[in-house]
């Protein structure tokens, strides 16, 4: 079975131009063929790396009526904790996210208190680090579609941005079949960055083969995939690919995914390169800001609501399920996300993917 490239990005921070095309040219053929692929020898230290996994499972361990303080459905930022197996629901639709008004990097985090400054400020530079790095990946795909690395200067200005912290209790012995860390999705925004952690999981659908392989964790690399709003962009040419996560060892898993998607007024249209007359793209453009508001509604807008009480009593449960299965979790948030991924449900047929 096909396993994401692993690709050392240190060919392209070399400023060699014949490394740096090397490099490219590897991430571009990840892109077309699988959607995914790895990065080693990137400039974030393994140390904060380590020290982020340390954070995100002393966040987990609160006691639940501290973490509850961060509840994400009450306050106007989506940003904050949700509970094993809850999302966002209709509530959400209705109004736009803060990210909509440009609001990407408020000034204040939310932050669980007796985690103090050193939690606030670990995240910050994390943040700002693997920010810069996402925008050094896009300089390298800029290059392997035929043009300089500047090419996405505009849309990585003023960029939406944000991580989440994910944990996945280990999957019962008794799980239904269909029973999800995170069910079979493709992202929908641009570009996801993910640090694994040492616990494998995450599966990638392959579509020659017609089944999952896995993507296992390599130490300090990120694992890079593309969204449905890159494959747009690129008018099918790079692709966003199903995924999922499942947790079968018996240990918790914890992962870091940071979703970048750009500049929120920048009009995505199809890509010189991606096509050969004007009438061959596939899409009419779109802003960045009025294609994440619409995927939020029509993924959001169809979740049932649960009251703050339903949250801790599941919270407290060894098994939630929910017959609900969406595209993508917290699609539209910023800074930090802090949730926990486990046990959802499909209900009734599905296709092979999502089996």
């Amino acid at each position: 079975m096909p396993s994401p490239p692993v690709v050392d990005f240190s060919n392209f921070l070399s400023g060699d131009p014949e490394r740096m095309q090397k490099c490219a040219d590897e991430i571009g053929h990840a892109c077309r063929t699988q959607g995914f692929f790895q990065i080693i020898n990137h400039p974030i230290p393994f140390s904060l790396q380590k020290e982020m996994f340390k954070l995100s499972k002393e966040f987990f361990a609160l006691p639940l009526e501290e973490i509850m303080k961060l509840d994400k459905s009450q306050n106007d930022h989506n940003r904050g904790y949700e509970v094993i197996g809850f999302l966002r629901g209709p509530e959400s639709a209705g109004r736009p996210p803060s990210g909509a008004d440009k609001e990407v990097r408020p000034r204040t985090q939310l932050v669980a208190e007796s985690l103090g400054d050193h939690f606030r400020d670990t995240c910050m530079e994390y943040l700002n680090q693997v920010t810069a790095l996402t925008e050094k990946v896009m300089q390298a795909i800029a290059i392997s579609l035929g043009y300089d690395e500047h090419y996405f200067d505009e849309f990585c200005t003023e960029p939406m941005a944000f991580y989440k912290l994910l944990h996945y209790p280990p999957q019962p012995e008794d799980a239904h079949p269909l029973q999800r860390g995170i069910g079979a999705h493709r992202d929908f925004g641009v570009i996801t960055l993910l640090l694994q952690g040492d616990v494998p999981g995450l599966e990638v659908w392959d579509e020659e083969t017609q089944s999952y392989y896995p993507a296992p964790p390599v130490e300090g690399a990120y694992v890079v995939n593309l969204g449905n709003l890159f494959q747009q962009w690129t008018n099918d040419k790079y692709i966003s690919n199903v995924h999922r996560v499942i947790n079968r060892s018996n240990v918790d898993r914890y992962s870091i995914p940071f979703n970048y998607n750009g500049n929120p007024d920048f009009i995505i249209r199809c890509i010189e390169s991606c096509r050969e007359e004007p009438e061959d793209e596939k899409y009419a453009p779109i802003s960045v800001d009025d294609y994440v508001r619409q995927k939020y509604k029509d993924v959001y807008g169809r979740v049932r609501i649960y009251t703050v009480a339903e949250k801790a009593v599941a919270a407290r449960s060894t098994r939630v399920r929910i017959g609900q299965d969406t595209s993508a979790l917290c699609p539209y948030a910023l800074d930090m996300i802090a949730m926990t991924c486990y046990a959802k449900m499909q209900d009734g047929p599905v296709d092979k993917r999502l089996a």
